[in-house]
């Protein structure tokens, strides 16, 4: 953190609590420290006391270190009375732990020795200052009102919501001060709900009329727990303040559970995606060859580990500010590498078990389980691809209400994958001689169709779009072995219920079963409501056998 920020809030906090400031230590300053490495109790209590009583943000890194129980001692350290801080536990050359040190005021910056490496010493030659619950509790309200000027917008966020919960009177006009400052309008929006929050411990009705009107204007869920507080008499003696609490309280409510149905709405679409992305390349290859491929799942993990090794080779070959390109690279080499893989597959296996699902169901589970296996072997049981920073965050659609902008990715690449797949089947040769060769193998290869070249490319476009999917999955979760079985069998649900084979049908199945599933977990858990979701598919394909998109015999089309 930058002195500069340290100076303003400095300003900020004098100016409201009329307390002086200064930018270098001076005497009490030291008298403090001296009273932190004393190592008696009462003497650090009453040294944090005084501390935090000036509210001067040049403590915060010292103030800070002592919460977290990073404060230490260290004989040879002759400046600030040898308090340091540690940093992470790291291991010497002999295998022993060290840590290095850093300065506690006025920024935490690195001990340097003589000759400007900086200092790294074990844990045995420090003397640790001991904070209790009575002094972290001393602590807090400090952190909590520096942290609202800090240039980090995580910390920012986080105090303003927990000062909210914590602080109290004599945090408003900080509040305000931090209000007035912020130029980050969430951030902003969440401190106004703590100022209102605060103000309903107001002794004046009207103020606390104005804070209920405020938290009903602000549409925050963060309210909802407060002003159901103010409608017991206990608490709220005002009948005015309780019947509006109430009024403001059922329209809280009312949007939230709106907000509360557009998110399961959203995340079901991002979930469906997914789905959608999975099952495509499964009704390419069952609609085309007949062939049941237990394996697809494979390919969607082989796609996920090119990324994860694009990743590594771009972390170690380009500079840091170019390391996120890694994806993009990764895009080209994931769908390649896994349509590779598919071609392989399809000349040393697939080829001999064309219209014979049971075999080929058979021969594909025994693929998917070496492939599995071969994944453990050579990357282990858990690997991760972190996350773009274009990727990060997400849009804030209202109050606590946040839409994922890698989630929003994977619906866009959805998008984009079905309108290629659907420009290559009608708008292609390669498109009209796979639609043939899927309504009428025998009558395409008589008109010169090359039925086995088809078929070939059709399994590599499968698996190769499997691959794709796999790559957008190490956007939300992680990349393990065994991953594509997670969704082989809601891919195939998928399939049979939009009709096998079909292009829409697919699309329709994925996303309507992503909803379905997202909309059925909270009210029935998530074992419980994919029991029920199974039971709906199985009762429809009663009805309706052949699924949303039957076959339409000469005329039938994908």
């Amino acid at each position: 953190m930058g002195r500069e920020w340290l100076r303003a809030v400095a300003m900020a906090v004098a100016v409201l609590v009329a307390g002086p400031i200064r930018l270098s230590a001076d005497e009490s300053d030291q008298r403090e420290m001296a009273r932190l490495a004393s190592g008696d109790e009462s003497q650090i209590e009453a040294a944090v006391a005084a501390l935090v009583a000036r509210y001067d943000p040049l403590h915060y890194t010292l103030l800070q270190g002592l919460f977290t129980g990073e404060v230490y001692r260290w004989e040879e350290h002759l400046a600030q009375s040898g308090l340091v801080i540690i940093g992470e536990e790291e291991m010497d050359e002999y295998g022993d732990s060290i840590v290095p040190l850093f300065t506690v005021y006025p920024q935490r910056e690195p001990i340097l020795a003589e000759g400007g490496a900086p200092v790294k010493i074990s844990l045995y030659d420090l003397e640790e200052v001991e904070t209790g619950r009575v002094i972290r509790a001393l602590i807090q309200p400090y952190l909590l009102q520096v942290e609202l000027f800090h240039p980090d917008r995580s910390k920012r966020l986080i105090a303003a919501e927990n000062i909210g919960n914590k602080g109290n009177a004599e945090a408003v006009p900080v509040l305000r001060q931090a209000i007035e400052q912020e130029q980050d309008a969430s951030i902003r929006r969440v401190k106004r709900v703590s100022l209102a929050k605060l103000l309903l411990g107001d002794a004046d009705p009207e103020v606390r009329l104005w804070a209920i009107a405020e938290l009903e204007d602000l549409w925050s869920p963060l309210a909802i727990p407060v002003l159901k507080e103010r409608l017991t008499p206990e608490v709220e003696s005002d009948p005015e303040v309780r019947a509006q609490a109430a009024l403001a309280l059922r329209s809280l409510q009312r949007f939230s559970s709106f907000m509360q149905v557009v998110q399961t709405a959203f995340i079901g679409l991002s979930l469906g995606s997914i789905l959608v992305l999975m099952s495509l390349g499964l009704a390419i290859i069952y609609g085309q060859m007949g062939v049941i491929n237990m394996a697809h799942g494979e390919f969607m993990m082989i796609g996920a580990y090119t990324t994860f090794v694009v990743q590594e080779l771009c972390l170690t070959l380009l500079p840091p500010a170019y390391s996120d390109f890694f994806f993009a690279f990764s895009f080209p080499l994931a769908f390649l590498v896994a349509a590779s893989f598919g071609l392989v597959l399809e000349a040393l296996v697939i080829r001999r078990l064309y219209s014979r699902p049971l075999e080929s169901l058979l021969a594909t589970w025994g693929i998917s389980l070496i492939l599995v296996q071969a994944a453990r072997s050579i990357f282990g049981d858990l690997t991760a691809v972190r996350l773009p920073k274009i990727l990060s965050g997400g849009w804030e659609l209202a109050p606590q209400i946040i839409l994922p902008y890698n989630r929003m990715f994977i619906m866009a690449l959805a998008v984009i994958v079905v309108g290629g797949l659907l420009t290559l089947f009608f708008r292609t040769r390669f498109g009209l001689r796979l639609r043939a060769t899927t309504q009428n193998r025998e009558m395409s290869a008589c008109v010169g169709v090359p039925v086995r070249r088809v078929d070939s490319l059709a399994f590599a476009l499968g698996t190769g779009i499997a691959g794709i999917a796999g790559w957008a999955m190490t956007l939300v979760g992680n990349v393990v072995p065994n991953m594509g079985q997670t969704y082989i069998v809601d891919s195939f649900l998928v399939v049979v219920t939009g009709g096998v084979g079909k292009l829409m049908g697919t699309i329709s199945a994925g996303l309507g079963i992503g909803i379905f599933n997202k909309v059925l977990e909270p009210v029935f858990e998530a074992v419980y409501g994919k029991v029920i979701l199974l039971g709906l598919i199985v009762f429809f394909l009663q009805s309706r056998p052949t699924g949303l998109f039957p076959a339409k015999g000469r005329s039938e089309e994908l």
